[in-house]
C-alpha cells in the first residue's frame, strides 16, 4: 500500500474514551458493515500524482511522479508511468518503475478490510464522532522494501455520515514507538493518511495520502521522507 511515498504529517483529532453502552455496541456493527463493504468492493481504476515535499536524496528521487493502474483482478493490474517532473519518462525510467511495481499492493478501500483487523476499541471525538483504534495491524496489511511492518504499526480510523451511511472517512496507520527492520535498519517514525471521500456509486474513494518516514539505515539507504498523494478515477 506503501512503498516510497511513505510520508505525512496529520493533524490530531480530540478523543475521550466511551463507556461500554448499546450504543458502543451498536457502532461495533457498524464498523463490521463498513469492513463487509470493503470486502466486496471493486478495485478501481485510478491516476495517482506523488508530490515529495522531502526527499532523502533529491538527486535520485523525483519530486513529481504521475502513474495509472489499471486492474484486472482484486489483487492485479497494470501500472502505467505517465510522467516524471512533468516530462515524459524514458525507456530507462519505465524498466526502473516496473521492477519496482512487481509487488506493489493496490491501494484504496478495497484493501481496509485486509488492513483494519484484529482487537478494536472504540472510542469519540471531541465532535461526537465514533473513532476506532487497533494496537497492531493483521500480518501482510502493510508491505514495505523492508518487509511486512504490520506488526509495528498502529490505526485509528474515523466514522462520519456519508449520505446517511457511516463511513471511515480518515484512517490513520503509525508507529507508536520506532523499530527494527531486519535487524539492520531503524524505523525512527511512520505516519500515513488517509482521507476517503464517497463516489458516483457510493463506494468510498482515496481521494488523498499524506505520509511521513524516517529510516536510519546503512549505505545511506535510509533518510527523511514526505510526500502528499492525490488519486483521481479513471
Amino acid at each position: 500500500m506503501i512503498r516510497s511515498a511513505t510520508s505525512a504529517l496529520i493533524s490530531g483529532f480530540a478523543i475521550v474514551a466511551l463507556a461500554a453502552t448499546p450504543a458502543a455496541a451498536q457502532a461495533d456493527a457498524v464498523l463490521g458493515a463498513i469492513l463487509a463493504d470493503s470486502a466486496r468492493a471493486p478495485v478501481p481504476a485510478f491516476e495517482r500524482t506523488v508530490r515529495a515535499e522531502l526527499r532523502a536524496d533529491a538527486t535520485k528521487e523525483p519530486a513529481v511522479v504521475v502513474d495509472r493502474f489499471v486492474p484486472r483482478s482484486a489483487t492485479t493490474g497494470t501500472w502505467t508511468l505517465v510522467s516524471i517532473d512533468g516530462r515524459k519518462p524514458t525507456d530507462a525510467d519505465v524498466s526502473r518503475y516496473n521492477a519496482g511495481k512487481a509487488d506493489a499492493l493496490i491501494p484504496g478501500f478495497h484493501r481496509l478490510h485486509l488492513i483494519l483487523g484484529g482487537p478494536v476499541t472504540q472510542q469519540a471525538d471531541s465532535q461526537g464522532r465514533t473513532v476506532y483504534r487497533w494496537a497492531s495491524l493483521p500480518k501482510g496489511a502493510v508491505m514495505t522494501p523492508g518487509g511486512d511492518i504490520s506488526a509495528h504499526l498502529s490505526a485509528e480510523a474515523l466514522v462520519e455520515d456519508a449520505g446517511g451511511k457511516p463511513m471511515l472517512s480518515r484512517v490513520r496507520l503509525y508507529a507508536a514507538k520506532p523499530f527494527k527492520i531486519r535487524g539492520i535498519a531503524t524505523m525512527n517514525s511512520f505516519d500515513v493518511v488517509s482521507l476517503y471521500r464517497p463516489s458516483a456509486s457510493g463506494v468510498p474513494f482515496l481521494v488523498t495520502q499524506t505520509s511521513a518516514s524516517d529510516v536510519k539505515a546503512p549505505f545511506g539507504l535510509g533518510g527523511k521522507r514526505r510526500s502528499q498523494i492525490s488519486f483521481k478515477a479513471l
